[in-house]
């Protein structure tokens, strides 16, 4: 195979398993749904594989720097940070830490984001403070009350479009951001 054409067919995969999990997530049930009820997650598969790579890379850094193979020492142990960051900031999402839940009184989830994560805190907010909805920087997608606190949820969570129909029962004023809609 020319070393044009690896590139490009690496990128055609990467971009059809992408479409196929977004498909499959956004079809997907929440974790529970009943009544004015529900709970929503981030999907499980998609992050376990993510901990495991990050895992793998922290212990290809780790070789390296114990083996001396792979070039300096400062760019082993970079190597073996970056993989122990990517485990250590999509694990949370293993947990029901990360999961959304609503009821009749309100919302309630994780309450900030950390860098291209979720963050551990969480909050409830009652229907008849949410006064805004929209979507960071970084993709995901939350709701605002009056006094600044959120929660925060993104397309990984399995079954959102229960909670947009949730939001949108609840909220009918409420401006969703479009990828919501």
């Amino acid at each position: 195979m020319s070393h044009f054409l690896r590139p490009v067919l690496v990128g055609v995969l990467t971009a059809i398993l992408l479409a196929g999990l977004s498909w499959l997530i956004r079809r997907a049930k929440p974790a529970a749904l009943a009544d004015e009820q529900g709970r929503i997650m981030p999907e499980r598969w998609s992050a376990w594989f993510t901990v495991l790579a990050g895992l793998d890379i922290f212990g290809v850094g780790i070789w390296q720097l114990i083996s001396g193979v792979g070039g300096s020492g400062w760019a082993s142990a970079g190597v073996a940070l970056m993989g122990i960051a990517i485990a250590g900031f999509m694990a949370p999402s293993l947990t029901t830490l990360h999961s959304v839940s609503w009821n009749a009184t309100g919302v309630e989830g994780p309450a900030n984001t950390f860098g291209p994560t979720l963050g551990t805190a969480r909050t409830e907010i009652s229907w008849a403070e949410i006064v805004g909805a929209g979507k960071t920087s970084a993709g995901y997608w939350f709701v605002e009350a009056r006094d600044g606190r959120r929660v925060y949820w993104s397309f990984f969570h399995k079954g959102y479009g229960a909670l947009t129909a949730a939001l949108r029962s609840r909220c009918r004023a409420l401006a969703l951001p479009s990828d919501l809609r």
